[in-house]
Formats: structure tokens, C-alpha cells, sequence
């Protein structure tokens, strides 16, 4: 008999998700120049414009392919999912174009029914084949980022047009949470198909998906310009509450100086490239509101097993060498208020996290370990970081620190500072030695987290892949825990399933983890109403009010 874990929506369910798609105002134009008009007394209203400043680094609007922190903005503003995170929280899933979901006793077999008045941008309507068609297209795209969230689907199928199920391979407790994903975004299969799209393999829509979008989202992608700007339009099709705002523009200001003076005169709406200590230059400041969200972003370095990179960073006792020979407090001081030491790869907010404590330095032990390593006098690497910011913090600040930690064991290092698409290409590549970088979860649940566990080749995981940390008889361990906790619904022994891999995870493995940031970002609160944050989806667009 199936278990119903949510039913049809209801009038309270409605007005919950509709909150993360926020009915739309009438009153003052917001625009770049801060022009006004009225939307009554018989004038006609000026098109209202959002500009946000940003350091972004998005590589292509393709949601199959979409794998950076600022992509889930875009997404979840041009297209729909069955579930999408609720508006307001770190990661709770609600129903979207799905009204619910049955899942049978065997917790693999999901059953959802669908709205039926969703349409595309297109004006196609929205039905359970593009569902269908657009997790076949993901599942056969075995080199994207979107990927490794679909592995666990066995199979979707359509009974009818306004019904999806999904077989998984087995259960996972966090499935709902994965739907609230870019990989489970629902295209307009009619229309990708006539530009290379496919489900059955051999898909060649990515270089149109980047020039527009084919969702039923409030808003369409008009055009995106790299390292310049992408412009949404709203939907003039969109099936859910019409959006106040036409046109919002992300605006690329690598500069934080530069967004805290265009944001205090007027020509961007909000700032997202702060953080706690530059933010301060806008305390006061008339007209100009300064906010924080909890975020799940953390930095890290990583070192690569690929002994034909550099043998030295390569050898396991050297990894653990880095991790004592870190100044943690150092980092937080850097990080600012707010910021937390991650354990490892387990952030806080999610199941049993651990933490870092500060004092976890031990010189001593790091040049032992250097020793026995057979490098008591150390030796030369690279390096590498991008030309990018964590939540404000720079990169290339983070790798002076690490530069200066380490030569106190005898590693000399060499900075290298790349683009961030090049970091991004080579680190997928898994070409370099040794570097910097920073994740934010694709999903919230832990299950989201395992991309950080041993596993090469097709089946194997992103940073495992990335690592060449393959799997062994030595750090099986590992994934036993991880497939305990993967379909374990008890939180206590989850908790206590994700102490023990964190615990396990801390004796071997290619990572130093640095930081944990919250988000500081400021916004002009005499044109915008509604400015929420969700560290899935950043700013949540679709929540946008301009006054």
C-alpha cells in the first residue's frame, strides 16, 4: 500500500509557495537611473529594471550543465521543477509543478501528479513528456556536472500527461531535496529538440541554451554576454502571478569598491560581492540596507593524488602535513564575523557536523610528518587560484596565507592566479596539483556531500575524479557510512552515521578545508521590496518587489 507523504496542494500550500514567487506591486519605476513613474491615476508605468552587482563566474545557462554558485539564480528564475526549495529556507523542498507525491512501500517508486496550467515561455504547455524528456536528457549527459544528482534514477516515465514516476535504483532519503536541483529542471522538449536537444544521447543544445532558455520560469533569458552581463525579461507566458519588475540584469563588477559605489549612487540595485568588514563602508548610508544569509559555501584547498602532477603534494603524510601546518585562526580572521572552521567536507546546517577548533595547529607534527613523507626539507609547488572572491574574500588573499603557513615547513609556494573559467576547466580536468577553491552544495542534504568521497572512472565521484582519490579496500569505510546515511530517515542516526564519516573522512583525504562563510550582501531598500537570500538560489528573483 503506498505510504502518501504529501497530498494535493491546499489553499495554505498554495500561499506557501507562492510566497517564493511573489505577486507583483504597482508604484515607483526601478531602473539603473532611479527614474519613477505610476502604474495609477491613468499614467502609464515606465518598464521597471533590477541590476545586481556581482563577481559572477557563470560558464553556460544550460541547466544540464550548470555547476556554479550564481547559476541556481538564473534557473530558478527561467525555469520550474516538480519540488523547488521554499522561499526563506536553507533547503526545505515544496511541491512546484508537481501538487505532491505518493512513494510506495519500497521507497523507490514516486508518483507525482501535475499542475495542469503551467506553459512554457513558448506557449507549449507544460506536461509530464517534457518531464520526462528532460531527466532522460540529464541521465544521458554522463559528462555534465548535473549528472551525478540523476545517477540514482533507474527510470521516469509518463501513464498519462499530467503523471511522473520515478523508479530510483534504491532508496534515498533525500530525493525530494535532489529534485530542488538545476538537473531536474523542466525544459520545452519540443522546442530544444529543434536545436539540438536529446534524450536518447549525443545532445547538442548546450550552445543554444546559453543564449536563451526554454522554461515556464517568471522570467526568460534575453541575453548573456560573458564577463559582462545577462539580461531576464519577464515571461509575458508565465503561468503563476505576474512579476512586477520586466527586465533584471547581473551585472559583472569584479571590483567590490565598485559595487559599493554604484549600489550608493543608484546605478546597482543590490550588491552581492560583500563581505562582514567591507559592508561596514555602507553602514548609514541613506536609502541602503545590509542583510546576511546562512550559507553552505566553503573554501577549501585541494591536493591532487595525481603523483604525475607533483609526487610531493601527491603523497598522503604531505596532505596531512598541510592540514597541521594551517593557521585556522588566521582564516577567520580573515573570513570576519560569522565565519566557522569546517571539519571537513560536512558544513554546518546539515546532519551531525563537526567543527574545526582554531588551535588545531601543530608545527610539530606537520614537519613529522614531512619526514616521514621524505621531505624533511621540504619542497616547490604551484599554487593555483582564480581571480575570484568567496562571499568578498579574495582568493589570491586566501593563497598568500597558505603560502606564508607552509613555508614554515619547508614548502615553497608559488602562486599562479588564472581566470576563473580556466581554474574551473583545469580543475575538472583534474590537471593541477594544487589548488584553491570553494562548494556550495547542489541540494541540501548530506547525500549532496559525498561528491567529496574516494571514486574514479564513469561511477566515480566529482572531486574523487578530480583527485584521482580512487576507491580501495582501505577507505571503503567511507562509502559504508555514506550508503548507511543515504537511506537512513532517523535523524539521530544520521547525525550520528555523518560524526562517524567525518571523524573517518579526517584520517585521509586530498583536502584542507578553510572556511565557512555567511553571506553579507546589501540592496537599495527605496526600490526594492522582498529581497530574500537562500544560499541554493542566492537572490531569489522570482521573490523581487520594486517599489
Amino acid at each position: 500500500m503506498k505510504k502518501v507523504l504529501a497530498i494535493l496542494l491546499t489553499c495554505s500550500l498554495l500561499v506557501s509557495l507562492f510566497a517564493g514567487c511573489a505577486s507583483g506591486s504597482s508604484g515607483r519605476v526601478s531602473t539603473p537611473q532611479g527614474s519613477e513613474g505610476s502604474a495609477s491615476g491613468g499614467e502609464t508605468a515606465q518598464p521597471k529594471t533590477v541590476v545586481i552587482g556581482a563577481q559572477s563566474d557563470l560558464i553556460t545557462l544550460d541547466p544540464g550543465h550548470m555547476y556554479e554558485p550564481y547559476a541556481n539564480m538564473i534557473s530558478y528564475a527561467a525555469y520550474d521543477m516538480l519540488y523547488r526549495v521554499e522561499s526563506g529556507t536553507m533547503g526545505t523542498p515544496v511541491p512546484s509543478v508537481a501538487t505532491g507525491v505518493e512513494i510506495d512501500d519500497t521507497k523507490t517508486v514516486y508518483t507525482f501528479p501535475l499542475r495542469q496550467d503551467v506553459v512554457f515561455a513558448s506557449g507549449n504547455k507544460l506536461t509530464a513528456k517534457d518531464v520526462v524528456w528532460s531527466i532522460n536528457r540529464v541521465m544521458n549527459m554522463k559528462d555534465s556536472n548535473a549528472y551525478s544528482n540523476v545517477k540514482i534514477v533507474k527510470s521516469v516515465e509518463a501513464p498519462d500527461d499530467y503523471t511522473v514516476v520515478i523508479t530510483l535504483n534504491e532508496p534515498d532519503a533525500s530525493f525530494l531535496v535532489k529534485l530542488t536541483s538545476n538537473a531536474y529542471c523542466i525544459l520545452d522538449s519540443e522546442l530544444v529538440k529543434q536545436h539540438g536537444g536529446s534524450d536518447t544521447g549525443n545532445d547538442t543544445a548546450k550552445a543554444w541554451l546559453d543564449t536563451t532558455s526554454a522554461g515556464s520560469g517568471p522570467y526568460i533569458i534575453k541575453s548573456w554576454t560573458p564577463k559582462e552581463q545577462l539580461v531576464l525579461e519577464k515571461n509575458p507566458n508565465y503561468w503563476g502571478e505576474p512579476k512586477n519588475i520586466d527586465t533584471i540584469i547581473l551585472k559583472e563588477m569584479p571590483s567590490v569598491d565598485a559595487q559599493i559605489t554604484a549600489l550608493q549612487n543608484g546605478e546597482i540595485d543590490i550588491a552581492l560581492g560583500l563581505n562582514s568588514e567591507t559592508a561596514k563602508q555602507l553602514e548609514g548610508k541613506e536609502n541602503v540596507t545590509i542583510a546576511k544569509g546562512a550559507t553552505a559555501l566553503i573554501t577549501f584547498l585541494v591536493m591532487n593524488r595525481d603523483t604525475s602532477l607533483s609526487p610531493e603534494i601527491a603523497n598522503p603524510k604531505v596532505q596531512q602535513a598541510v592540514r597541521y601546518a594551517l593557521d585556522y585562526s588566521g582564516y577567520l580572521a580573515l573570513g570576519g564575523e560569522g565565519c566557522t572552521i569546517p571539519f571537513n567536507f560536512v558544513q554546518q546546517g546539515f546532519s551531525g557536523a563537526l567543527t574545526r577548533d582554531p588551535s588545531y595547529r601543530d608545527l610539530e607534527k606537520a614537519k613529522a610528518l614531512m619526514a616521514e613523507a621524505g621531505y624533511p626539507n621540504g619542497f616547490d609547488i604551484t599554487l593555483t587560484c582564480a581571480n575570484n572572491n568567496s562571499e568578498g574574500l579574495e582568493w589570491t588573499t586566501i593563497a598568500q596565507k597558505v603560502k606564508q603557513d607552509l613555508a614554515e615547513i619547508g614548502i615553497n609556494v608559488n602562486i599562479e592566479t588564472l581566470e576563473a573559467t580556466l581554474v574551473y576547466e583545469k580543475m575538472r580536468e583534474g590537471s593541477m596539483p594544487f589548488y584553491v577553491m570553494f562548494w556550495s552544495p547542489d541540494y541540501y542534504d548530506i547525500n549532496n556531500q559525498f561528491a567529496f568521497l574516494p571514486g574514479t572512472g564513469e561511477n566515480g565521484t566529482a572531486y574523487g575524479n578530480r583527485t584521482k582519490w580512487e576507491l580501495t579496500d582501505e577507505n571503503k569505510a567511507l562509502w559504508d557510512l555514506a550508503n548507511k546515511i543515504q537511506v537512513e530517515t532517523d535523524p539521530n542516526l544520521r547525525a550520528q552515521y555523518s560524526e562517524e564519516l567525518q571523524k573517518l573522512f579526517d584520517q585521509d583525504n586530498p583536502f584542507a578545508f578553510l572556511l565557512q562563510h555567511p553571506k553579507t550582501y546589501a540592496y537599495r531598500s527605496d526600490r526594492l521590496d522582498n529581497v530574500t537570500y537562500n544560499d541554493l538560489c542566492k537572490i531569489q528573483l522570482c521573490d523581487l518587489v520594486a517599489k
